[in-house]
Formats: C-alpha cells, sequence, structure tokens
C-alpha cells in the first residue's frame, strides 16, 4: 500500500518542475528546504506536495549543484552548505526557513568530521551540528535551524521514509499506543556503568507526564538472545509505542553487547502505522559507504520501524548524554507538542558547546511533532486565551536573539515591531493574518548595539508595548 501512495504522488507531481529560484535572492520566501544531489530531486517532489498541503509549508528543494555555484567560498564542500543555510535563514524574507532535511549519506551530502581525542581513545565522528549554527549568529554555540537528515543511499529508501511521514502526519486519529513510552536497557554485567545506567533510566521514566504508560525491558543478560529480540519487536508491533529508548551499549550495527536488535532484526517490524521515535543512548554512525550500515539507518529507512532517530554520532560522555535526552523529552512529550528539530536545539542551547552536544544528530523529518494525546484535565487554561497578551520577552537580556510570545483571542491581522528607545523602527518581525491561539515569533539582535529595545503588537484595536534588553 506505501508503494502505491508514494506512486500516486509521484505520477501527479511527474509533470511539475522545480521552479528556478536565485538563492541569493533576499525575496525568497520559504518555511522548509529540501537539500539534496541532483539524482534525488525527483524522489523529493512528494515530500515537498505533502508538506505543503498538509503542514502548510512552503517548501523548495535545493540540490547540491546550485549550492556550490551560487556558494563557492570554501574548498570544503559542507561550508558552502552551511554557507548557504546561515544566508537562507538570515537574509530571506519572513518566514524564513528554519527546517532543513538534508536527503542522502555522507558520500552525497556530506557532514563535518570531529575528532574526540583523550589519551587512549580517538574516534572520528561526522555530525550535522554545525549546520543548524548560523554563520551570522556570534554565538557559535546557539543552534538557529532545525536540520534533520534521511541518510539515504538509494532511491526506494527516500519512498520508504517519505511514505512513513505523509501516513504518520495525514492520520488524524489518535490511538493508544501513542502514549506508550518503551525503554530497552542492557549494560555488560560487569560493567562500571551499570548503576548509572539504572539511575538515568529511572530519571527518564519520572519526567515523562502522568499520561504516558511507561514500560521498561530488562531481561538477563544470561537468556537467549532470540528472546530478548522477539519480545522488544513483539511489543512494538503489538502495543506500539511513541518512542524507543535504547539504553545501553552499542556498535554501529547492535544494540547490545549479545545483539539484542541488529540491523537483520529491523525487517522483523511490522508497526505500521505506529512509528515511533528512536533515541540511541551511546554511538551510533551515519552511513559514510557501503561497508557501513548502522543500526540508526536502518529504523529510519525501513518502510516500517521508526519516523525518526535521535543519536550521536559519535563517543560521548555518559552523564553529559543522559542530561541531553532528559532534556529532550522534557521538551518533545510536554503540554505544547515541540518539533523534533526544536525540541533538539532548545535541549543543545541549555547546555555548553560541548563534544557530546556537537555529536547529537537527528535522522529524519525536524518538523515532525510526536503524536501523543493529552486528556483535556492536564491541558493548561493558557491552551485557550480569552484575551489578547504580549508577553515578557526571554531570555531577557539577550545576546543576540530572542523570544517574543503573545496570545489571540481570535483570528485577525496583527504586526509586531521593534523601536529603539528613539522612536525609531528597527524591525517588522510579523504583518500578516493570524489565527487565535498562542504563537511566537524569534528576534536577532545580531547586527544591533547593546542597549534597550521596544517591541509592540497590535492586533485589531489591541495595542501592547515591552522592554527587551541586547546585551553584547
Amino acid at each position: 500500500m506505501k508503494g502505491i501512495t508514494f506512486f500516486l504522488l509521484l505520477v501527479s507531481f511527474s509533470i511539475i518542475h522545480s521552479q528556478p529560484v536565485t538563492l541569493r535572492d533576499t525575496t525568497n520566501q520559504y518555511d522548509y528546504i529540501i537539500i539534496t544531489v541532483p539524482e534525488f530531486v525527483n524522489d523529493c517532489m512528494p515530500f515537498k506536495q505533502h508538506k505543503e498541503t498538509v503542514r502548510g509549508f512552503s517548501t523548495l528543494i535545493v540540490d547540491t549543484t546550485q549550492i556550490f555555484a551560487e556558494f563557492d567560498t570554501s574548498a570544503t564542500p559542507q561550508d558552502n552548505i552551511k554557507d548557504f543555510i546561515s544566508y537562507a535563514g538570515t537574509f530571506w524574507q519572513e518566514p524564513r526557513p528554519k527546517y532543513f532535511l538534508l536527503v542522502g549519506d555522507l558520500s552525497k551530502v556530506p557532514a563535518f568530521p570531529d575528532i574526540f581525542d583523550l589519551g587512549i581513545y580517538l574516534d572520528t565522528a561526522y555530525t550535522d551540528f554545525k549546520y543548524s549554527v548560523n554563520t551570522y549568529d556570534n554565538d557559535t554555540t546557539t543552534c538557529s535551524f532545525q536540520v534533520g537528515r534521511v541518510p539515504a543511499k538509494y532511491d526506494f529508501e527516500i519512498q520508504n521514509y517519505i511514505n512513513k511521514v505523509v501516513e504518520f502526519e495525514t492520520d488524524t486519529v489518535y490511538s493508544n499506543w501513542m502514549n506508550n513510552n518503551f525503554v530497552v536497557k542492557q549494560v555488560f554485567p560487569d560493567s562500571p556503568n551499570v548503576q548509572v545506567y539504572n539511575n538515568i533510566v529511572d530519571q527518564l521514566l519520572s519526567n515523562y507526564p502522568d499520561y504516558f504508560n511507561n514500560h521498561m525491558y530488562t531481561e538477563s543478560d544470561t537468556l537467549p538472545q532470540g528472546a530478548d529480540r522477539d519480545s522488544i519487536i513483539n511489543y512494538l508491533n503489538s502495543s506500539g509505542a511513541s518512542s524507543l529508548w535504547l539504553m545501553g551499549n552499542f556498535l554501529p550495527y547492535q544494540f547490545g553487547y549479545y545483539s539484542i536488535v541488529d540491523t537483520a532484526d529491523v525487517l522483523l517490524f511490522d508497526n505500521d502505522p505506529k512509528y515511533f521515535i528512536t533515541f540511541c543512548f551511546a554511538h551510533q554512525s551515519f552511513t559514510f559507504n557501503s561497508s557501513i550500515n548502522s543500526l540508526a539507518n536502518s529504523f529510519l529507512l525501513d518502510d516500517k520501524a521508526a519516523i525518526a532517530v535521535v543519536a550521536p554520532a559519535g563517543l560521548v560522555f555518559v552523564s553529559q548524554q543522559s542530561a541531553l535526552f532528559y532534556k529532550i523529552s522534557t521538551e518533545i512529550f510536554g503540554s505544547d507538542k515541540k518539533s523534533l528539530g526544536k525540541a533538539l536545539n532548545e535541549s543543545r542551547n541549555s547546555f555548553l558547546n560541548n563534544y557530546t552536544i556537537r555529536m547529537s544528530n537527528l535522522w529524519g523529518d525536524p518538523s515532525i511533532v510526536p503524536k501523543y494525546d493529552i486528556p483535556a484535565d492536564v491541558i493548561s487554561e493558557e491552551s485557550f486565551p480569552t484575551d489578547f497578551t504580549l508577553y515578557q520577552n526571554y531570555p531577557n537580556p539577550f545576546n543576540p536573539s530572542t523570544t517574543i510570545k503573545f496570545a489571540l483571542p481570535f483570528a485577525g491581522n496583527v504586526k509586531i515591531n521593534v523601536y529603539n528607545t528613539l522612536g525609531q523602527l528597527v524591525e517588522t518581525l510579523v504583518d500578516q493574518e493570524m489565527q487565535s491561539g498562542y504563537h511566537e515569533v524569534n528576534f536577532d539582535g545580531s547586527g544591533l548595539a547593546s542597549g534597550i529595545y521596544l517591541y509592540q503588537l497590535q492586533a485589531g484595536e489591541y495595542i501592547s508595548i515591552r522592554k527587551m534588553v541586547l546585551i553584547k
């Protein structure tokens, strides 16, 4: 059925050609950008159609040939791709693109090498972290863009993933499986990290809201390998889960010292449409060449299994990774339902720019919002605004960017302007029709001097002004 879905989408768009766009044209206006190689452009067209018709994102497909033709200041291709992402996210018209999906493995769309050197430990990993950092932002520790990757080598892998996203996002029926959380923990019995992992799992589970059903699998390492594998696969195929946490030891192609689940086992998943987000606690690898096929890639590129994977691409510190994942679970599964890209970025931005943070990667669509049902009695009253409200920006003071949140009790034209203390207009952040509800917009003061600035919300006859402080 999925193949038919993809075929119909592809046929419906087979006569449509991507519009020629000059990438340095500052009048460009897109929400979502797909970056891929020329041979994958047509394969990405159904994804573009879906994002535009279902999510309402103005979507652009850009191939690497065009990027390198217009952005060529560096000898390394990934630097030029990063320059394009930063340029589009900074200088294009609002709403500037905030979602970027890299389609292709590292031989097609490269990542950034990062070396971990700690005496006897030496590891060179490849990470997409730098793509999320704005070249035009003085703060090199802040992730400004939501970046994900579909590490495909072949067109059918792209088709598999697109079909999962289309099915996931067009299905509006909420089922019990979406409120299940599944943790699988296996650490080598003699490892000094056994208690550390136990504490991490306890903290992680306690962090989930009460409306989630937590299931933890910690069978003894002495049991037959097949029993472990079958129990995990049967649970995800039958009961299903919104998230799968693999807590323990990894090789790139397997989880657990005794290979509880490996790349071959992914073929046994028959969980359609119970797609889950996989969180790999330890080292996973991008597909760089035909000799490496990581478990993370297999979960994502299979026609079933995972809708997204969050994992480090290299060796990481257990304490830092546990803190990062704890923060991610808070951001993703709260009542405001953040996208995976936004949750990962906000989690990264909560920590220093250390090695573990740089290694964290997102396999899959950064705009994906996990599905789960929030009972009415736990939804904040703020979810239904009854009055216009302009909130204090956060953080404040800020450097160089901050977020402005506002509430609209009903739809209408909204304008948000930023002024200096002389009353001169600095920037118009919003000037458009908006639906009722809670909204937020980012303000970037990179090009401004330190000082006090005013931001004004005007919606119909309602006008409100607040102060914010930029400190550099």
